[in-house]
């Protein structure tokens, strides 16, 4: 694919402006979140909110932690479907949960 404000390929290119590091953390993002989508025993919301968490998260910052009311919002879906969902990725384990008594839980891909 080609970035039109820099005229090269990603990849490598992305590598040298960002930090290695960095890219090598995308990299492996967009292979879970390839990897999710083409999981046929995955649901439709449980790959919807996967996608949605993997796009909040950074090399910087590996975790997230949103309401279920808030991805609901943002997805147009029900937050009990949300709950269901984030207990489907759990439990398949394509996703780390941390659960806070009284906060949101924090949530990270389990790459």
């Amino acid at each position: 694919m080609i970035d039109p404000k820099m005229g090269k390929e990603y990849g490598y290119a992305m590598d040298q402006q960002i930090g290695s590091k960095t890219g090598r953390w995308l990299r492996r993002r967009d292979a879970w979140m390839r990897a999710l989508v083409g999981n046929e025993f995955v649901s439709r919301n449980g790959k919807l909110v996967g996608i949605h968490l993997a796009l909040r998260l950074s090399a910087k910052k590996p975790y997230t932690y949103p309401a279920m009311k808030t991805i609901g919002k943002a997805l147009g879906i029900s937050p009990r479907h949300v709950a269901r969902a984030l207990k489907e990725l759990e439990d398949e384990e394509w996703l780390r949960v941390r659960r806070q008594p009284g906060r949101s839980s924090v949530y990270s891909l389990d790459l």
